[in-house]
C-alpha cells in the first residue's frame, strides 16, 4: 500500500505546489501591473503644457476620472477573482486528500487476504 500513497503523495504534493506558484504568479504579475499602469497615468499627467492649456487640462482631468474609475473595477474584479482562484485551490486540495483516502482504501482492498 505504501508504494501507492507514496506515488499519490509524489503527484498530490506537485499539483498542489503547481497551484500554489500559479496563485503567487498571478499576484505578482497583477501588482506589477497596476503599479506600471499608475506611472503611466502619473507620466501622462505630467507632460509639459498639459497643465498651462485649459483644452488639455480638462481633458486630462475627464481622462484621470475615467482611468481611476477603471483601475478601481480593474483592482475590485482582480482582487475577486484571486479569491475565487484561492477558493478553488483549496477545493482541489481537499479533492486531493480526498483521493488520497480512496487510493489507500483501494490499495488496502487489492492485498490477498493473509492466509492464517
Amino acid at each position: 500500500m505504501e508504494t501507492q500513497l507514496d506515488y499519490f503523495d509524489t503527484w498530490a504534493n506537485n499539483q498542489k505546489a503547481f497551484m500554489g506558484n500559479m496563485l503567487n504568479a498571478q499576484k505578482e504579475m497583477r501588482a506589477q501591473w497596476m503599479d506600471s499602469v499608475q506611472k503611466v497615468q502619473d507620466s501622462i499627467s505630467k507632460l509639459p503644457g498639459v497643465q498651462e492649456n485649459p483644452q488639455a487640462k480638462e481633458a486630462l482631468n475627464l481622462y484621470n476620472t475615467w482611468f481611476s474609475t477603471m483601475l478601481n473595477a480593474t483592482k475590485a474584479l482582480g482582487d475577486e477573482a484571486l479569491k475565487v482562484q484561492e477558493t478553488l485551490n483549496t477545493s482541489i486540495e481537499k479533492q486531493i486528500e480526498m483521493g488520497r483516502e480512496l487510493v489507500g482504501s483501494l490499495s488496502e482492498l487489492s492485498k490477498p487476504a493473509k492466509k492464517k
